[in-house]
């Protein structure tokens, strides 16, 4: 039968106006009653691959909802768009070029071409290059303007050039290797990187200029302030360019800011910075742990790529993971996705997936440009768990708002005592039956009073045995491909983000504007915000008297 509907409109699709339906028959069913029901819903709602569980049986589904959903995905042709996908072809359609971060992980005997060429020696070549210079930083080999060895090494980078490295580096700080102790730095207003550089010796401090365009304007900023801190100390350019690696696409823009040539460390355009922790962009991360753990986290996500792309769609992680959130996103009302890691390690792990998630999937048009007529993404925030419990859990419980609750849980953790392992698991899944179930209000108060407590809140329990860089390949791969099932289904490109590029080009008028370029074509109120800046130029604070 052919499932060819991908130029179909969405909400023109029968199978979309049946989920319509049966959405409608599912507000007024409780999930506990589904339980009740049916002894074998977890093992029915749950899929293991390995040593990770994806439990969905606490969302509001059926044998018909999926089955609907299946259908959905192949009326979407998402096993072909999949394919399209591993095979390097050109899915990011606004840009006219692959997105291919799963070439980042493939072995060596692997194969990918693109426009004639196997990309995967390249790739593998790079990886070479860094291991050289990981190797030589961890041996003392790379050495200051004064001949001393790097004892410190600073990522300068924003976004994707630093959310993922700096991600992983927190979540993996049990594998830290003795060496250079490893920092990251993305704040432009300069307090962060000035606090830094007053505890770190310019003759011993390593910094990388992480920039996929090299030429953000925040990375370089930034970079300019590191090297002229060095350049003071090492007596000019030639021993400041002994302190700096850079990360790019672009060679020549590297070579035109000082960045030797067995320096630079190269991407590819078919890179998207928040896909980029696999690539070069991991080099600090890498730094941290050893090559070692880095390629073992390499190993992990193309673990999850090898499931993703060979896996049944009823059987595959992150496709049933993605349409679970299309069905909450788009046919039960949910706006929001809260991500609660119960381990500490993994604090960054929502912050990193609000780009990844956000920023691919906040569109408002199809792939062809049309405007879409009906609801894409949604907020995606988090926190550690048991943290968040003392904080929003509230608005989760009792709140009019509807959002996806993520529980990401470690069950085996061998370096935990037993008592705190046992309570990590029971707190997460304690919270899990409550949003789940609910609870009426005590006998004497009106059901719906101050302790009645709704339930129905659609959970979904992501459990792993222990945080080791092969789970974490296979968490962060595990939502890369989830975002991108949710794209499939909604027609909109994940792999752009000409809104956050459009944010960026304002910026440059309005800073323009401020040094004296009275062409500069801004907004009336950004204008007036600067001519009441400048009015207050010199002014004492509020308080002087």
């Amino acid at each position: 039968m052919d499932h060819g509907d991908g130029a179909v409109s969405l909400t023109r699709l029968p199978v979309w106006q049946s989920l319509a339906v049966h959405a409608g028959e599912m507000r007024g069913r409780r999930v506990a009653s589904l339980f009740d029901a049916d002894p074998e819903r977890f093992r029915r709602f749950s899929i293991a691959l390995d040593d990770l569980l994806l439990d969905l049986s606490r969302h509001p589904i059926t044998d018909e909802t999926r089955d609907l959903l299946l259908d959905l995905a192949r009326r979407r042709n998402l096993p072909e768009r999949i394919e399209d996908l591993f095979q390097g072809r050109r899915v990011n359609l606004s840009e006219g070029r692959p997105a291919l971060h799963t070439a980042l992980r493939m072995p060596p005997e692997a194969s990918v071409v693109v426009d004639g060429k196997d990309v995967v020696p390249g790739v593998h070549a790079e990886l070479r290059r860094m291991e050289s210079l990981v190797q030589a930083l961890h041996r003392g080999e790379i050495v200051g303007f004064d001949g001393r060895s790097v004892t410190d090494v600073v990522n300068l980078g924003i976004g994707g050039s630093d959310l993922g490295s700096a991600m992983a580096a927190q979540a993996l700080a049990a594998y830290r290797r003795e060496g250079p102790r490893v920092h990251f730095s993305s704040s432009v207003d300069g307090r962060d990187l000035r606090a830094l550089l007053q505890r770190l010796e310019p003759a011993t401090t390593l910094f990388i200029v992480a920039s996929k365009s090299f030429t953000t304007l925040e990375t370089l900023t930034q970079a300019r302030v590191a090297w002229g801190w060095v350049a003071e100390a090492a007596g000019g350019r030639e021993g400041a360019a002994r302190h700096f690696i850079g990360i790019s696409a672009s060679e020549s823009a590297m070579a035109d800011f000082g960045i030797a040539e067995d320096r630079r460390l190269r991407i590819w355009d078919w890179v998207g910075g928040r896909y980029s922790v696999s690539s070069a962009m991991g080099f600090g991360l890498a730094v941290a742990v050893g090559m070692d753990r880095f390629l073992e986290m390499l190993a992990g996500m193309h673990a999850m790529d090898r499931h993703f792309r060979e896996a049944p769609l009823k059987a595959n992680l992150p496709v049933m993971m993605g349409l679970s959130m299309v069905w909450q996103l788009s046919h039960l009302g949910a706006t929001g996705h809260t991500v609660l890691p119960y381990h500490p390690g993994l604090a960054r792990f929502p912050a990193y997936l609000q780009q990844l998630d956000m920023e691919s999937l906040g569109k408002s048009v199809t792939q062809a440009g049309e405007p879409v007529d009906y609801p894409t993404g949604g907020i995606l925030w988090g926190e550690v768990g048991s943290n968040a419990q003392h904080s929003f859990f509230q608005w989760l419980h009792q709140g009019t708002g509807r959002a996806v609750v993520e529980l990401v849980v470690p069950y085996d953790e061998a370096d935990v005592p037993p008592e705190h392992r046992d309570l990590t698991l029971a707190s997460s899944l304690g919270q899990a039956s409550a949003l789940m179930s609910g609870q009426a209000a005590p006998a004497g108060e009106a059901n719906g009073g101050h302790r009645h407590y709704p339930g129905g809140r659609p959970v979904t329990v992501l459990l792993f045995r222990r945080l080791d860089p092969y789970t974490l390949g296979r968490l962060v791969a595990l939502h890369e491909h989830r975002v991108f099932v949710q794209s499939v289904i909604w027609d909109i490109n994940p792999f752009d983000q000409w809104g956050v590029e459009l944010g960026k080009r304002l910026a440059g008028r309005v800073l323009a504007a401020q040094r004296g370029d009275s062409g500069a074509q801004i907004d009336g109120a950004a204008r007036g915000v600067l001519e009441w800046v400048r009015s207050r130029e010199g002014a004492g604070s509020s308080s002087d008297g």
